[in-house]
């Protein structure tokens, strides 16, 4: 029995065929949706690539914060972390503030090696270090 391809190799062809074949055809408005469609294709890959070891080291963080394993849904522990920074659960100046932000810094700077690797790169030859906000 012949086998399908898989997802990759249908994620690769697609996205080779769009910026090989079709975009040096295009011009305009066209040229510009269809590198948005290219660079969406290659954001949505890379967050899935990694999403199991994201989720892991999300989960750590949030262990660190709250000072016990954090299991379940993810979702709903950041809807929580969300009502408790709402509600001002962690006072400026002390070692929770300093957890929360340290999290906050670790999962946009994961959000931005993957979505804007440009950016995040210039911003450490700025200002070193991905924690020094």
């Amino acid at each position: 029995m012949k086998q399908r391809p898989g997802s990759d190799a249908l994620l690769d062809a697609a996205l080779a065929t769009l910026q090989e074949e079709l975009l040096p055809q295009l011009s305009g408005r066209a040229k510009f949706q269809a590198a948005m469609i290219a660079r969406a294709i290659q954001v949505a890959r890379a967050e899935l690539a990694g999403r199991e070891e994201a989720q892991s080291q999300e989960r750590a963080s949030l262990a660190r914060l709250y000072g016990k394993p954090i299991e379940g849904d993810l979702a709903a522990q950041r809807k929580k972390l969300a009502a408790d920074i709402r509600a001002r659960q962690f006072a400026p100046g002390t070692r929770e503030e300093t957890l929360l932000l340290d999290h906050l810094v670790e999962v946009t700077a994961h959000d931005l090696r993957i979505a804007n690797i440009k950016y995040l790169a210039q911003r450490q030859r700025r200002h070193g270090a991905e924690s020094a906000v």
